[in-house]
């Protein structure tokens, strides 16, 4: 695993303080999901990695995977100081996936992309504020981006899908959405508010994000977004590549992800009505 990976999967979200007077009940699930998230993310880990991850203490983290080890859904690696998901979270990721979903509907589209770009395609969807990529297909190309990893996550802006993803929200939330990302946007300078609303502007005119030499030197994708019937974006498609593959090519990219995110549409309208799970939170 590389410094960008690791740097990718170890952005976490802050933890609002509980109210005055007021229990700390649902601080304590979210360091619950917290620790499911990373796990999810990349496994087997040692408490100090998860710990490091989540922004808790070694203290809290143990106990908190001593109760769900407890409860089978994360297990201790047989020999090793290492944590995993266990039995009951791989049995409710199985049941996740009955039911056909938008990464699944998606998956035709991204072969395409991956084929005639010979670069990595990707699906993305917004989940708080940051961008979760759940499906990916690799092209033939020998460089690839290899830090955009299925389960990972990015803040919103920070990648060419992830910015596909803010463009078109409402103003107003676009700038609450930078106000809090902007203590994320450590590891990515070049990736500041007034880059950020520069390419927004940018993006709404021409119909489609392009990042380069931004989030990752010498990488740059172009994304779009995916609508569902009522207009509203509900997922991202992007291409990764090389940052001189990205700047002969944008218009050309920019095309054949255009016309995959109509397919992809038109594939979520004729879908039954429970296949359309397409948010992550």
């Amino acid at each position: 695993m590389n410094a960008s990976t690791t740097a990718t999967a170890r952005t976490s979200r802050k933890r609002p303080p509980p109210e005055p007077g007021q229990p700390d009940k649902f601080n304590a699930i979210q360091k619950v999901c917290a620790i499911l998230r990373v796990l999810a993310q990349r496994s087997p880990l040692r408490l100090t990695d998860i710990a490091d991850t989540t922004s808790l203490n070694k203290a809290t983290a143990l106990r908190i995977l001593n109760s769900l080890i407890e409860e089978g859904f994360v297990s201790r690696v047989t020999g090793a100081k290492t944590y995993e998901l266990g039995q009951e979270a791989r049995v409710m990721a199985v049941g996740a996936r009955r039911s056909v979903d938008i990464a699944e509907l998606a998956q035709p589209s991204l072969l395409r992309l991956s084929e005639r770009s010979a670069d990595t395609a990707l699906l993305s969807v917004r989940s708080g504020v940051e961008a979760l990529y759940l499906a990916r297909s690799v092209g033939s190309h020998p460089l690839q981006p290899n830090y955009l990893q299925i389960g990972s996550r990015r803040p919103l802006g920070v990648g060419a899908g992830a910015l596909a993803l803010l463009v078109w929200l409402p103003d107003a939330e676009i700038e609450a959405v930078i106000e809090v990302i902007v203590p994320r946007l450590a590891k990515s300078p070049r990736i500041t508010p007034k880059f950020l609303r520069e390419r927004i502007a940018a993006a709404r005119k021409a119909g489609h994000t392009v990042l380069i030499d931004a989030a990752f030197p010498g990488m740059g994708g172009v994304g779009v977004p995916v609508r569902d019937d009522a207009g509203e974006v509900v997922a991202a498609l992007s291409i990764g590549a090389a940052s001189d593959r990205i700047r002969r090519r944008e218009s050309e990219l920019a095309d054949m992800l255009k016309k995959e995110a109509q397919v992809l549409a038109r594939a979520m309208a004729q879908a039954p009505k429970s296949a359309r799970t397409v948010k992550a939170g």
